[in-house]
């Protein structure tokens, strides 16, 4: 994949991200430690009460969230370049000790640095894959302080804001106790009049509140339809990249092929043309017509690969059959 895919699940039947068995990076082994949970939910009218106290708190949480996994993405990234920049140096010395043995050196000095060269690379690759296991365990457990600190002070700020809440009722409940005692003291004789007042502005008040609530509720309604509505979208659009993605790297694993692994690959490409490609939306003409011009270009390679490696071994069996002549 690309920089911005660093994981990678196989399955095509979860409708959200899976919780668990994802492969970091996206074409490495299954992390049995990277996990992924959903934020809960809240109910409608039994949380509407919360909800004030909450929303601000709540939009700094997810923001912090974000940012962290925005962060943990780029280190992450980086980690693989330095692996990747390794496995390349490897390769390099793979390719020198090849021109080297083509230049037709002692088979000696040539096997003894083959595995010189072999057992350096090795350890390297060891030293990268133990780099990489610490680095994602580090992340995993800054990541978990990170959660439970956000959930903490969410936590005291809920707390901070019920108090606030409870002392402000508790403020009014006070406030107009005083008054009723003072108004049934001073003003006994109009007591009815007063209490057929404060029932029709109780009742006016009950109709308000009434009309407010399924004000909000409807437009809760319709936000929860909204959010629902960009989630598909950007489900639908995120299994194209996939998808989009995952056809790039067919290609260029197979732009890649050696006559040893070239079949193994070709069925990868064709598995991806059946799976991959009617995902990929606006792209699917272009990615099929490269798709096809890769696996051409790609077979001719392999082709004159296997016919240089032929004129070569002919060589070796002609120069080991020429001190036999000589001999004779």
């Amino acid at each position: 994949g690309g920089d911005q895919v660093w994981a990678f699940h196989p399955s095509r039947t979860s409708i959200t991200p899976p919780a668990n068995e994802w492969n970091i990076p996206n074409d490495g082994p299954i992390d049995p430690i990277f996990t992924i949970t959903p934020r809960a939910k809240g109910s409608g009218s039994d949380a509407s009460a919360e909800k004030k106290s909450e929303d601000v708190g709540g939009d700094d949480d997810v923001r912090r969230q974000i940012e962290n996994m925005k962060r943990e993405r780029d280190e992450f990234a980086a980690r693989m370049e330095e692996i990747q920049r390794r496995a390349e140096e490897r390769r390099k010395r793979e390719e020198e000790l090849k021109r080297r043995m083509e230049g037709a050196e002692d088979p000696a000095k040539s096997a003894k640095r083959s595995r010189t060269d072999d057992r350096d690379g090795a350890m390297a690759t060891a030293r990268a894959e133990e780099e990489r296991r610490r680095l994602e365990r580090e992340a995993q457990q800054k990541k978990e302080k990170d959660r439970r600190q956000a959930e903490e002070e969410a936590r005291q700020k809920r707390d901070e804001e019920r108090r606030r809440i409870d002392e402000e009722a508790q403020r009014r409940r006070e406030e107009r106790l005083r008054k009723e005692e003072e108004d049934a003291r001073r003003r006994a004789e109009r007591r009815k009049a007063e209490e057929a007042e404060d029932r029709r502005r109780r009742e006016l008040e009950h109709a308000k509140r009434k009309e407010e609530d399924e004000r909000r509720r409807k437009e809760e309604a319709k936000r929860q339809e909204e959010r629902q509505r960009r989630l598909n979208e950007e489900a639908k659009k995120r299994k194209e990249e996939i998808a989009i993605l995952g056809m790039f790297d067919a290609m260029a694993r197979l732009s890649a092929a050696t006559p040893q692994d070239f079949d193994g690959l070709k069925v990868m490409l064709e598995r991806a043309l059946e799976t991959l490609l009617p995902y990929t939306g606006k792209q699917k003409a272009t990615l099929k017509t490269e798709a096809d011009r890769v696996l051409k270009r790609t077979e001719a390679y392999v082709k004159i690969a296997e016919d240089q490696q032929r004129k070569w071994e002919e060589w070796c069996d002609l120069r080991e059959q020429v001190p036999m002549l000589l001999r004779s």
